[in-house]
């Protein structure tokens, strides 16, 4: 299992999270998804041989959820050079 904690795009009501929660709840491969409201992130469990963390950012964005890119690189990777 890994961790992934993705940003949407603002802060959520109890609607919107219980919708992000069904969405990430039914893709294959999550095992658990634990939304923060206020900070509008989400955390996901998933089996790493089923799913990826692009995956997962598709599967939100075409359920019409925002997310933002990763502040290193298109697919989240880092050189290591800034420290972050």
């Amino acid at each position: 299992m890994k961790s992934e904690t993705l940003q949407l795009s603002g802060a959520l009501d109890e609607a919107a999270a219980m919708h992000v929660a069904r969405v990430l709840n039914a893709a294959q491969g999550v095992r658990k998804a634990a939304i923060a409201t206020a900070s509008g992130s989400v955390t996901i469990e998933f089996d790493e041989d089923v799913t990826s963390p692009q995956a997962l950012r598709t599967v939100l964005q075409q359920a019409g959820i925002g997310v933002r890119q990763p502040a290193h690189g298109a697919a989240g990777m880092c050189c290591g050079s800034c420290g972050g």
